[in-house]
Formats: structure tokens, C-alpha cells, sequence
């Protein structure tokens, strides 16, 4: 999946209009659907289906800032838009020069219901081999920067999946790779390794690209994409309930992971996947 620029859409189906914040996106060849809602509480939701095999469960999203509330609930559908993409774009390395993007996009315009009155959009795209999706941090009055403490980004998995993971370490990818179910990923134990620089490992957590096998066979990796001015992301494992959280990587002193002006866009967090 080549998303290093954004990605788009087709056969949408929308329902986000009387009363209803579902909307469903499917990529080019309809294999794979990205469907987004909105739970009681205003909490933004998606989940990502591929043939009929749902491979992410309804997962939240969100940031936690500094002395600033939550962003992650209360919110409305104010409005969405929704396209198909068809174009080659020529890359300043790799193994080819042109790539095709070739894919179907959705923009949900969010807004919170009470004060602060906040806006974030969430643009999917949805291509024939995986998902990208980021959010848009918008402009507004008395807002004029964020700082961000962390990302609340969910990868809710539908079961206890194999997994080739190395340990979220914030030094360095140099790590060899473990194997083991989700619920036996255990990244603390690595504390002890000698490839550890000036850091130790924080969570239980794991770098990306992270890669999983459902029992179906089915193959799914999630990373990022375009991870510019922003900090990294690990993904906190949780065992019990097979969710991987987004953690962001710390620099410096500071309490806060990236500071930045409104508006702004965050990097592509990716799903690819593969039947193969």
C-alpha cells in the first residue's frame, strides 16, 4: 500500500443524514469497507471489514492534552465528503517511479457538542490492499496550538492473532523479531537487552510495522505514514482485551509528546492488508 501522500474512494454508502452519524466507504474492488459511527457518548468510532471478515472492531479515537480537556467525545457529524481517487504520483526513490493511487476517500467534519465548541475531521482512505487513516486539528477561536500528552488512537482485534513484533523501544529498530500470540506479547521483557541504548522500554508495547495472522490466514499490518513534525508511534498492548493503543514517543524533558500551531494534519496511521 503506497500512502505516502493520502488515498481515496468509491462505492460509498452513506447514512450519515437524519439522525444517523453511520457511514460506510469501501475501497475500489469492495473487498475492503471502512465503516464510521459515532457511540452514544459522541465518541468518533471505525471499523474495517475485508470480504466479511471483520478485522478491526469498533475502536475510538482521540488526544489527550495538556491543560486542555480530552478530545474524544461529545461530538456531532457536521457535515462529510466523500470521493474517488485515480492517479500515479512519481516517488524520489524505491524500486519504481511511478506509483498508482488508486483509492476511495471519506472526510467526517466532527464538531463538539458543548464548550469548547472544538473541530477535528478524520479522513479515511481506503484502498484495494489496506486502510489509511489521520486526523485534521483545526483553527479556531482561543485555540491557536496543542500540546499534545498522547494519541488514543484503538487497533481493536478480533482475536488472539499471531504476531511479529519487536519491543516499543524509543532508541532503536534493532531488535530481533519475536513471534507469539497477542495475549502472550510481553515487550517488558526485553528490558534486559543489550541492543538498549539511553532509554529503557516504557510499556508494553511494540514498534510498527507490526504484522499479525488471523486464523483465517488473513495478514494485517499497521504502521504510519508521512510522520512529519509529530512523534513516532508505538502501539500499547493490551493482552486481555487484544487492543493496540497508539503511544507516541517522548523527546527531551517536556511532559508533552509534540506541540504544534492549529490547524494541522497528524500523520497516516496504515492497516494493510494482505490474503496472502
Amino acid at each position: 500500500m503506497k500512502v505516502f501522500y493520502l488515498l481515496f474512494l468509491i462505492p460509498i454508502l452513506f447514512s450519515c443524514v437524519e439522525g444517523s452519524e453511520k457511514t460506510m466507504i469501501a475501497s475500489p474492488d469492495g473487498l475492503n469497507k471502512v465503516v464510521f459511527n459515532l457511540s452514544e457518548a459522541g465518541e468518533p468510532m471505525y471499523q474495517i471489514v475485508h470480504r466479511s471478515e471483520v478485522i478491526i472492531d469498533y475502536s475510538t479515537f482521540g488526544f489527550d492534552l495538556q491543560d486542555a480537556p480530552l478530545i474524544n467525545k461529545g461530538f456531532k457529524v457536521i457535515g462529510s465528503s466523500a470521493k474517488e481517487i485515480s492517479e500515479n504520483w512519481e516517488q524520489p526513490w524505491g524500486e519504481q517511479r511511478t506509483v498508482a493511487n488508486n483509492c476511495s476517500e471519506l472526510i467526517v467534519h466532527l464538531q463538539e457538542e458543548n464548550s469548547p465548541h472544538r473541530r477535528m475531521n478524520i479522513q479515511f482512505r481506503v484502498f484495494d490492499d489496506g486502510v489509511g487513516f489521520r486526523y485534521a486539528l483545526l483553527a479556531q477561536e482561543e485555540i491557536d496550538s496543542v500540546a499534545i500528552l498522547d494519541e488514543k488512537t484503538e487497533f481493536r482485534l478480533t482475536g488472539d492473532h499471531t504476531a511479529w513484533w519487536i519491543p516499543g523501544d524509543w532508541d532503536i529498530y534493532e531488535h530481533l523479531y519475536s513471534t507469539s500470540k497477542v495475549s502472550e506479547i510481553d515487550a517488558l521483557s526485553k528490558r534486559g537487552h543489550t541492543n538498549l541504548a539511553q532509554t529503557t522500554i516504557p510499556h508494553n508495547a511494540v514498534n510498527t510495522p507490526v504484522t499479525l495472522r488471523t486464523k483465517s490466514g488473513l495478514h494485517i499490518a499497521i504502521h504510519e505514514a508521512n510522520l512529519t513534525d509529530y512523534a513516532g508511534m508505538t502501539l500499547k498492548v493490551d493482552p486481555e482485551k487484544l487492543i493496540l493503543k497508539s503511544g507516541l514517543v517522548g523527546s527531551g524533558n517536556q511532559d508533552y509528546k509534540v506541540k504544534r500551531a492549529l490547524p494541522f494534519t497528524t500523520p497516516w496511521r496504515t492497516i494493510q492488508i494482505g490474503e496472502k
